[in-house]
């Protein structure tokens, strides 16, 4: 098995397991609202600041905290923004490494950074697409 596949394969795995990751049952049922503090707390970033990552106004912020709940389209994005740090914090060894990397301007990335790039699923296979290349050694 080439390089690159064992380095597919290995993700994926690591995505199916018990990763803490949010699965497609978990974004239809429901994400709990908390997993938004725990995005914001990882990252070091404002809750506002992931707020406005996830387009949630401070008026539909106050209403999901008393429902408890995201909606399926917050939830997808919540889950979107794990699987970013994860992938970030395998791919460059740490948690810490991960956080650096997503919240510092990249040239790859038209000097943005891979955060406020992955605020669309297009920007964020971009950012998927750029650690794939430095996890292998691919100069960008």
């Amino acid at each position: 098995m080439c390089a690159s596949w064992r380095g597919i394969v290995r993700h994926m795995a690591y995505l199916i397991s018990g990763s803490g990751a949010l699965g497609e049952h978990e974004v239809r049922s429901g994400v709990p609202v908390t997993n938004v503090t725990t995005a914001a707390a990882n990252l070091g970033l404002p809750v506002v600041e992931v707020l406005d990552w996830l387009s949630i106004s401070p008026r539909t912020w106050v209403r999901r905290k008393q429902q408890g709940v995201l909606d399926l389209l917050e939830g997808d994005r919540v889950a979107r923004l794990q699987r970013l740090t994860r992938r970030a914090a395998t791919v460059l060894g740490g948690a810490s490494e991960g956080r650096t990397w997503l919240t510092t301007p990249q040239r790859a990335l038209a000097r943005r950074t891979p955060f406020e790039v992955a605020s669309t699923e297009v920007g964020a296979e971009a950012v998927f697409q750029l650690l794939g290349r430095i996890e292998h050694g691919v100069f960008s």
